[in-house]
């Protein structure tokens, strides 16, 4: 009984051990925070914390006034300004672009419209220039069937001239049958005298004083036709008359109807014909004619297109287109 309860009153070897380890343990402690004791300066670590003493609510309060007036002063507003601008309606961008955008949009419009306008402008000179085209075509068309034309009247009428010719030729060769040839003269006796020679220049001299100025290459044209502008007697004609002078009046009663036109008086035949070659006369007595029948009785007329054919007094297409020397124009 005795030594069972010594035994009990003895610390086990756990326990032991625990008590041991424990102590063990606070030695290294004990030794470790001696030696970092050591290794740091005892300025610094025996210096107290500095603490920061609380700020006044009214020290924050002046610092945030301070601040929002720099605020104010650097944005040109005041704060409740600001605020009452965020609180506000905020503008749509969309709608103050919106009449920016309409205007481009008219402007868009229009010119699709004047575009569509130069369209048809373009369209109805094209059309145009076609049909002035066209016209150009049927024109020149025209003008060649004219051309044609005229070159057969023509042709129709110089068959006409010749025809007549022929048939004036062959009528006085039918009346010269029973024509008495009498004298030094022919069919109507009397001398048969010679002119003096003229010139080109003599002859348009007396032309232009005598005719109108319309007329002057019209007479200069017969004149050269005529005679050459020479003051010359011709061949004795079919029925037995004689032309005489610049203009080849005939002495069968045409000279002498001139000269009582012009007021000349004369003897007889002879006298007639030496008066018709005087070069000043015979302009005279073919003004006379001319007066009275137009470019009619000339052959060289018909022939040169002054009139519109044989014995015609209605003008010819070349009538009024020879120059003052009797040269087609």
């Amino acid at each position: 009984m005795g030594a069972t309860s010594e035994i009990e009153a003895r610390p086990s070897t756990g326990a032991r051990w625990f008590v041991v380890a424990t102590v063990g343990l606070s030695a290294v402690l004990v030794a470790g925070g001696a030696w970092i004791n050591a290794q740091v300066p005892a300025a610094v670590a025996l210096q107290p914390v500095a603490v920061s003493a609380p700020i006044p609510e009214q020290t924050l309060d002046a610092r945030a006034a301070i601040a929002t007036d720099r605020l104010a002063a650097a944005a040109g507003v005041s704060l409740a300004a600001l605020a009452e601008q965020a609180a506000g309606p905020r503008a749509n961008p969309a709608d103050a672009e919106a009449p920016v955008v309409a205007g481009a949009a008219a402007a868009t419009e229009q010119y699709a419209a004047q575009l569509e306008e130069l369209s048809r402008a373009e369209e109805a000179a094209a059309a145009q220039l076609a049909m002035t085209e066209e016209e150009v075509k049927q024109a020149e068309a025209a003008r060649e069937e004219a051309a044609e034309d005229l070159a057969k009247e023509e042709a129709a009428a110089a068959a006409q001239v010749d025809a007549a010719i022929d048939a004036a030729i062959a009528a006085a060769q039918a009346q010269t049958a029973y024509t008495t040839i009498t004298g030094g003269g022919g069919a109507l006796g009397g001398a048969i005298p010679e002119g003096r020679q003229t010139s080109t220049s003599e002859v348009l001299g007396l032309v232009q004083g005598a005719f109108p100025a319309n007329q002057v290459g019209n007479a200069m044209a017969v004149a050269r036709c005529e005679s050459g502008h020479a003051n010359r007697v011709g061949r004795t004609n079919a029925n037995g008359t004689r032309d005489f002078g610049i203009f080849q009046i005939n002495d069968g009663g045409t000279i002498q109807a001139g000269l009582r036109a012009i007021g000349v008086p004369y003897d007889d035949i002879s006298d007639a014909r030496a008066k018709a070659l005087d070069p000043a006369l015979n302009v005279r007595m073919a003004r006379a004619i001319w007066d009275a029948r137009g470019w009619q009785p000339w052959v060289c007329a018909a022939k040169l297109k002054i009139v519109a054919g044989l014995y015609q007094r209605a003008p010819g297409p070349m009538a009024g287109k020879y120059d003052e020397y009797g040269r087609a124009l």
